[in-house]
């Protein structure tokens, strides 16, 4: 009778925990289902960058010269931080931005749209390589023909920038891969990977032995890139966020002069990182109640 009573008490308790944790497997797959019902969400966010570049050569021609400068090396140039240059109204195009619009076509998947304002500053005063033909109507300075010769970037020999800016604008299709519950299913830890690519606008301010101006915008070229980060959702409709992206652009029409016949092309590689602030809105359903 012990015996019968004993087996009787274990077999009911291994039901019982077996029941629980069915339970708890139930609730944590609710709670993950729940968190990455994205489908229909509409998003959008803004935030600052800072980029590294990889060195590249540059080929400029024009009716009276045609050089390329080889191995350059470059460097953003961010806004000095100030409550004034950041966050007013008026200078929030200034410092390197990032915004992007986006929206969730399943819970997972979504697409987006947006312009990294990045900024290429070729370093003044490097020793670079030269080859290439220089007239003296361009420079009687500089007039000559170069092979591989030693030259210094001084700013009567070139000053190349792309600060206001180098624009990517891009389309990218996106993943977004819950992590981690952070708080009572209220913020969520997620991971986010995305590829994609589009135009590159430039407004390029360059000065090749004294030839050049400040450009107006242009098309210059375009670019491909991938991304991944992590970001932290509160309250589903709230997210901050920080990703790091790779790419490589290629500018094949950069003007000097404007709607002149000077151009310059060059390649590079750049590495890009960047926080934001985004806003979660869910669209769908806000169009589901008004019809």
């Amino acid at each position: 009778m012990t015996l019968r009573f004993v087996c009787t008490c274990v077999f009911s308790l291994l039901l019982f925990f077996a029941h629980a944790q069915d339970s708890l497997k139930t609730k944590r797959r609710n709670e993950w289902k729940e968190a990455a019902s994205n489908k229909g969400l509409f998003y959008i966010y803004f935030g600052y960058n800072r980029s590294v570049y990889s060195n590249s050569d540059i080929h400029f021609t024009g009716p009276d010269y045609d050089v390329t400068f080889y191995d350059l090396k470059a460097s953003d140039r961010p806004t000095k931080f100030s409550f004034g240059n950041y966050f007013t109204p008026e200078n929030f195009t200034v410092p390197q931005y990032n915004v992007r619009i986006g929206y969730f076509i399943t819970d997972r998947f979504h697409i987006s749209f947006g312009t990294d304002h990045m900024k290429y500053v070729i370093n003044q005063y490097q020793q670079a390589s030269i080859s290439g033909v220089v007239s003296s109507v361009a420079s009687a300075q500089y007039a000559g023909t170069y092979l591989h010769d030693t030259i210094t970037l001084s700013k009567d020999v070139l000053r190349f920038e792309h600060t206001n800016g180098l624009n990517f604008m891009s389309l990218d299709v996106e993943y977004l891969q819950p992590v981690a519950n952070l708080y009572r299913k209220k913020i969520w830890l997620k991971w986010n990977f995305g590829v994609g690519g589009l135009w590159v606008i430039t407004r390029t301010d360059v000065k090749i032995f004294g030839d050049g101006v400040n450009n107006e915008f242009h098309l210059s070229g375009y670019s491909l890139a991938a991304k991944t980060g992590v970001r932290i959702e509160f309250w589903k409709w709230i997210f901050i966020a920080y990703e790091v992206k790779g790419g490589y652009m290629t500018l094949p029409d950069v003007p000097i002069n404007n709607s002149e016949p000077k151009h310059a092309d060059h390649n590079f590689s750049f590495l890009e990182y960047y926080g934001m602030l985004g806003l979660q809105i869910p669209l769908s359903k806000w169009l589901k109640k008004k019809r």
